[in-house]
């Protein structure tokens, strides 16, 4: 399998890794990978095919990394997203049974409706949208072109860290567990790690010269244990490059902000990937 780029690109922009989508090309497809969108449905799917435009590529598959901002029924909405982003689009997508443009796979934010996900018959929200539950893998791709992707969605919340995640309820289902760590850790290996939260120990630009350093327990362990060549992240809204225990860990910026689409290559069967470009430009912001 190979993320690869073809001719017809214009405007792009080809600094260091810095962003927030994957793209890739197996045979005559490129897919795509993406960041976290807090219910902006539209605006994240026109920016995918305006980077495609802008590549002359169409990409075959979406992955996310959280607070897609899934709220099929708008009054379920938690506080936070009330106060801030609102329900969003998905909703209307989900009345009129509408399917994502590309095939999209994600994992939890902290805002979702965590009841109904876990509900969901077959994780398979809107037609071409798939809900990858925590702890759990999933191959894109078949034989020797497959992709494997590894997700772990939520936020690290202490009090719940220890306990089964089958046992969380309602709005504890935000959470992550150790136990939907060691699930994922001790299993076969995989090629992109989907987080929503950092990593222990990276740290989060904050304003003109501030940071703050994760704290999320168990995710740097994670990481380590199961040695991707990619590690995405969200939750921050804010771009970040850190390494932890040699892996890439990409922070990944809000829908519309520089950078929230990237292209690189990265080959099945073989180490190491190759950054191509990314959508929008540094100097530019989309609506």
């Amino acid at each position: 399998m190979t993320f690869a780029r073809r001719e017809r690109g214009r405007g792009m922009n080809t600094s260091p890794f810095n962003a927030r989508v994957v793209g890739w090309e197996t045979a005559n497809d490129d897919r795509l990978c993406g960041g976290y969108i807090h219910g902006a449905l539209d605006r994240f799917y026109d920016g995918v095919l305006a980077f495609e435009e802008a590549l002359g590529a169409t990409f075959n598959r979406v992955l996310h990394v959280g607070d897609f901002g899934v709220w099929p029924e708008p009054n379920r909405v938690d506080g936070a997203t009330r106060r801030h982003d609102g329900a969003g689009d998905f909703a209307r997508w989900h009345a009129e049974k509408r399917a994502v443009p590309r095939p999209t796979v994600f994992v939890k934010g902290n805002h979702e409706d965590f009841v109904w996900l876990d509900a969901h018959p077959t994780g398979e929200v809107l037609p071409g949208l798939h809900y990858l539950r925590n702890g759990r893998v999933q191959i894109l791709g078949a034989g020797e072109e497959a992709i494997s992707v590894g997700g772990l969605g939520g936020c690290h919340g202490p009090s719940d860290y220890g306990r089964p995640g089958s046992s969380l309820e309602g709005y504890r289902k935000r959470h992550y567990t150790a136990d939907e760590i060691e699930s994922l850790a001790s299993g076969a290996g995989i090629d992109i790690l989907l987080l929503h939260d950092a990593p222990a120990g990276v740290r989060i630009p904050r304003g003109r010269d501030g940071e703050i350093v994760s704290t999320s327990a168990g995710l740097d362990v994670l990481v380590a244990r199961t040695r991707p060549r990619l590690c995405f992240f969200g939750h921050h809204h804010t771009r970040v490059q850190a390494e932890v225990a040699g892996v890439r860990c990409v922070g990944l910026n809000k829908v519309a902000m520089p950078g929230h689409l990237v292209a690189v290559e990265i080959r099945s069967g073989e180490a190491g990937w190759r950054f191509l470009a990314e959508w929008p430009a540094q100097t530019q912001r989309v609506g």
